[in-house]
């Protein structure tokens, strides 16, 4: 625009050098600028004049359409208490807790302020966890940000979609979400989408996916889990051992059997305890087509032996003794932590809370007893847990309770915070009270931690762990 290239030109120069040229100035500009006498007043109310043409004096668009509305969110709004509990959630940066929050509101029913939705989905670009909750929260306004916005492309999920252009032409996201809503509708026909589409699907996804069928197993799946023990990916042949000791009887497990049977012997010794001998495995590339590669390098007779171990049915072991009277047994061949360790593998994929109590009371301290703990019963993990608070020294319980997977039930909630509430001021304590406080179901909220008083004195971990369940429990009668 050489008018206003001109008037900037004479600004600079001053008005005494130069004059502004009425003459170049738009007619609009012109007419407000051309009364003025005096030179410098004239330069500036043409140059005010005419930014206000320059910002404004376009054409408008023609042809286009406004974007369509989100469809309708019939769900009620949340309470008033819960909008402002939002708003101090996300300045505070407590992501724990606003997952907490966005899963309690999901589970209830409510939606929250549609002005309030881009805050959460940035914060759930950086912090996956978010996003599922978010996801069933933000209903169809959810969705129809995220189809505009690729960031938040993790909202089209929410969408009700069961078509088959979601699973064919959508999003990561969008995809999972359509196989496990229609896992459930249509079993049939997910199962075959996933079938045709498996031999083409990057392995993270092939994993995702084989995580997401092994939620809604049935015996037809064995074959194609069995198919997937063979897989070029070691994360999706991992997902399959652990998918495929869910079938006791499995074909795969049979043919470990063979194996194991050839390298184990019972040795009895009089007026002692018996000794379980192994003996290392031959090379035995069949292996591989039951998702186990052992690479290559010293001691694979040793890591061929544990992975056979841990993908064994554990129903082999009941003629040499019960789960107890193994676990306690001495060992020749390996070392006991690998066979224990092995046993434990085993455990853990095939839900076994038999041999997971036997191995956590034989070595209580062990790297796998918190999530053998996981496979008891609410009530056992209550008992075990309460058991080893008083055995095991504080460095080792802390780790323990670091690693024990969640959700906790409401028994071992309660004997965690009784735990806490009988310790003296330990670094260890107050970074494992933290997360106990954080983590506790919603039915120990009422613990006396949360009720009584602390005196002026008391450290502050203690006064988080309060403050944590306070707020907790606050949260939720808001939303009650």
């Amino acid at each position: 625009m050489s008018a206003w290239n001109d008037l900037v030109s004479t600004v600079l120069l001053g008005t005494r050098r130069r004059s502004v040229d009425l003459a170049g100035l738009p007619p609009g500009v012109r007419e407000i600028a051309a009364p003025r006498t005096e030179p410098a007043d004239q330069a500036l109310v043409a140059a005010a004049a005419c930014t206000g043409y320059r910002r404004a004096g376009q054409r408008p668009l023609t042809g286009i359409e406004p974007e369509p509305a989100a469809a309708e969110d019939t769900r009620p709004l949340i309470p008033a208490v819960a909008r402002a509990r939002l708003v101090h959630l996300l300045s505070a940066n407590r992501p724990e807790l606003v997952e907490e929050w966005l899963v309690t509101v999901a589970d209830k029913g409510f939606r929250v302020p549609a002005e309030r939705l881009p805050a959460l989905a940035d914060a759930a670009r950086t912090r996956v966890s978010l996003r599922a909750p978010l996801a069933a929260v933000a209903g169809p306004v959810g969705a129809w940000l995220g189809e505009r916005n690729p960031d938040w492309a993790f909202l089209v999920a929410a969408a009700d979609d069961t078509s088959d252009d979601a699973w064919q032409f959508g999003t990561a996201a969008r995809r999972q979400a359509w196989l496990e809503r229609v896992l459930v509708a249509d079993p049939a026909r997910a199962r075959e989408a996933l079938a045709a589409a498996w031999g083409s699907e990057p392995a993270d996804v092939r994993a995702t996916f084989l995580t997401l069928l092994g939620e809604h197993l049935t015996a037809e799946d064995e074959p194609f889990v069995e198919a997937a023990l063979g897989d070029r990916a070691a994360g999706v042949r991992e997902i399959a051992l652990r998918l495929i000791g869910r079938y006791p009887d499995s074909a795969s497990g049979e043919r470990m059997i063979e194996r194991l049977r050839a390298c184990v012997t019972v040795r009895s010794r009089s007026l002692r305890a018996d000794v379980l001998e192994f003996t290392p495995p031959e090379p035995d590339e069949s292996l591989i087509r039951d998702g186990i590669r052992v690479p290559p390098g010293p001691g694979q007779g040793t890591a061929r032996l544990r992975a056979i171990i841990a993908a064994t049915p554990l129903r082999f072991w009941a003629e040499y003794g019960t789960p107890g009277e193994l676990a306690g047994m001495l060992v020749e061949g390996p070392p006991l932590n690998v066979v224990r360790e092995s046993w434990a593998t085993a455990a853990l994929r095939q839900r076994d809370e038999q041999w997971a109590q036997a191995l956590v009371e034989a070595e209580p301290g062990g790297r796998s007893t918190a999530a053998l703990i996981g496979v008891l019963s609410p009530g056992q993990q209550a008992a075990t847990v309460a058991k080893l608070t008083r055995g095991l020294p504080v460095e080792a319980l802390t780790r323990l309770i670091l690693d024990l997977p969640q959700p906790w039930p409401a028994a071992l909630g309660t004997v965690l915070l009784d735990w806490v509430a009988r310790q003296r001021d330990h670094r260890l304590v107050a970074h494992a009270a933290a997360l106990i406080a954080k983590a506790v179901p919603v039915a120990c909220l009422g613990h006396p931690l949360a009720e009584i008083p602390l005196p002026g004195e008391a450290a502050p971990w203690r006064r988080a762990v309060a403050e944590t369940l306070s707020f907790r429990r606050e949260m939720h009668k808001e939303l009650a």
